[in-house]
Parts: C-alpha cells; sequence; structure tokens
C-alpha cells in the first residue's frame, strides 16, 4: 500500500506530522521528499497499525520513534525520561548569553541530558556535569552523550547535593526540576498516563524544589559569588515564587522571563554583589 493511501484511510485519527514521523520510523528514513509516494509492505502496514493503535491510547509518538527533536538536534527519549518541551529551549538561549569558555555548567535534573548537551554542543569549551536522582534516566543521559560525542561527568545524586557531596564549584546552574501539583487537574491525558512522574511532580504544591533552591542560596553563593541560576517553572507559579523569595531579596536578584507565548516560564538568580 503507497504511504498517501494510508494516510487518506487514517488522517482522522493520526495528524499528518505524526504520519509522517511514524512512517520515518518505520521505513528507516530521514527525509520526507516523496514520503506519500513510498509503498509499505504488510509487515510495514502491520507495524504501523500497531502504533497506531498506542496513538488511540494517548501513548507519546516520542516513546515509539524514540526521539524528540530540542534545540537544533534529534535526542533519543524513552518512557523514564520527559518529553522534552519546546519551552525549556529558552534556558539553553539564557545561557548561552555569556561567554561558557572554561565554565562549569551543572545540568540538574538533567533527564535526557538535552538542556546541557544543546549548551555544549555550542560550547565545546565548557565543562558539564549532569545529574539526576533516576539510574534508568541517567542511562538515557549517557546514550544521547555517546550520540553526540560529548564528554561530560554524569552523576546520580538529589538534586543540589550532586554540588554539596562531591565539593563542585559551578559558574551556571541550569534547572528544570519537577514542578506539577500533585492532584493538578490541568495536566494532559497523554502526560499524566505515560511519562515518569517523577520528572512531573513535586510536594509542597509543586514548591518544593523551589524552596529547596531558595534555602540553600546562602551555601551556593558562598562556593562561587559569580554563581548564575536559571531555572524553569510552571507557566501560573510566578506569583507565589516571588512571595516565596521575597525574604532573600536583600541579597540576590531574581529575573522572570517569558516563553514565546507570553507565558512566564524561567528566572535567573544572581548575586546582587556581583551584578548590581
Amino acid at each position: 500500500m503507497q504511504a498517501r493511501e494510508l494516510f487518506e484511510k487514517n488522517k482522522n485519527i493520526i495528524q499528518k506530522n505524526q504520519f509522517e514521523e511514524l512512517i520515518m520510523h518505520i521505513k528507516k528514513i530521514s527525509s520526507k521528499t516523496f514520503l506519500y509516494d513510498i509503498f509499505l509492505s504488510k509487515t510495514e502496514i502491520k507495524k504501523f497499525n500497531k502504533y497506531l493503535n498506542k496513538i488511540k491510547k494517548d501513548y507519546p509518538l516520542e516513546y515509539i520513534t524514540k526521539k524528540k527533536y530540542f534545540f537544533e538536534n534529534d535526542f533519543f527519549v524513552n518512557k523514564k525520561v520527559l518529553i522534552p518541551r519546546p519551552e525549556s529551549e529558552l534556558l539553553v538561549e539564557e545561557l548561552l548569553k555569556y561567554d561558557l569558555i572554561k565554565k562549569i555548567i551543572i545540568d540538574i535534573c538533567c533527564g535526557s541530558g538535552c538542556i546541557g548537551i544543546s549548551i555544549k554542543l555550542k560550547n565545546k569549551n565548557a565543562d558539564l556535569f549532569l545529574s539526576d536522582i533516576s539510574k534508568q534516566c541517567l542511562k538515557v543521559t549517557k546514550k544521547n552523550l555517546k550520540r553526540f560525542n560529548i564528554e561530560a561527568k554524569v552523576y546520580k545524586e538529589d538534586f543540589l547535593n550532586v554540588i554539596f557531596k562531591n565539593n563542585l564549584t559551578p559558574d551556571f546552574l541550569v534547572i528544570n526540576p519537577p514542578y506539577i501539583e500533585i492532584d493538578d487537574k490541568n495536566i494532559g491525558t497523554s502526560t499524566l498516563k505515560h511519562e515518569p512522574s517523577l520528572a512531573l511532580f513535586a510536594d509542597q504544591l509543586g514548591y518544593k524544589f523551589y524552596n529547596i533552591l531558595f534555602a540553600d542560596l546562602d551555601r551556593l553563593f558562598l562556593i562561587n559569588k559569580n554563581l548564575v541560576i536559571i531555572c524553569e517553572f510552571g507557566f501560573n507559579q510566578k506569583e507565589q515564587l516571588e512571595l516565596n523569595f521575597e525574604k532573600y531579596r536583600v541579597k540576590y536578584k531574581i529575573e522572570f522571563n517569558k516563553d514565546y507565548s507570553g507565558h512566564w516560564r524561567y528566572f535567573k538568580i544572581t548575586n546582587k554583589e556581583t551584578y548590581d
């Protein structure tokens, strides 16, 4: 059967871009050129239908194709890691504004490693450290390091412990922590059913890791007074984060930034003594 015919038969079930990604995955091709003219064997059609049934049940396409495009590159992903989101690319863009030559960058809650690796791909002379609490997750991280031939040190640690337990002296921290409230009703069905809860949900109404970060600011800036911290948060969390940060404003500056959809998405913390 020709791919065009297969799409027409199923276009009410699968989106065009999803169909194309699926065919490319099944046929093991990297280009969409003449994709709809391709013929699929009975075995390939059977495989397509198997994947289609998964998609009908909200199974993420990225976990089928084992890849997700993020900041200029395709990263390997599986169900052990959160699927990288476009808004997280803003963390990469923010870090790339700095001179990163010979600087130590630590990607905390690194997941697939896409943020840290994307930065390192643009700055080969930076020193990259990657950390996550999940052993299974770090297998994916290491696979992506190998995929892009990137050197980095990888740690299995809980949040900021990677710094304190290993006596690291970071110049930049980039963090995309779990920040969804456990009882959040707005989370998508596909995300809730299939993505790892460890990477999604946080106690204290979603603010657990931000509260830990704020409480440890003195320890962090004692290690390096020029430290820059860049951290993602949920689109509806800015107001509470400002309240939680209030008592730290005497020493530290927090700057909130929006994503391309106009939602508040990440903050940057610096030392007032250094950057004011």
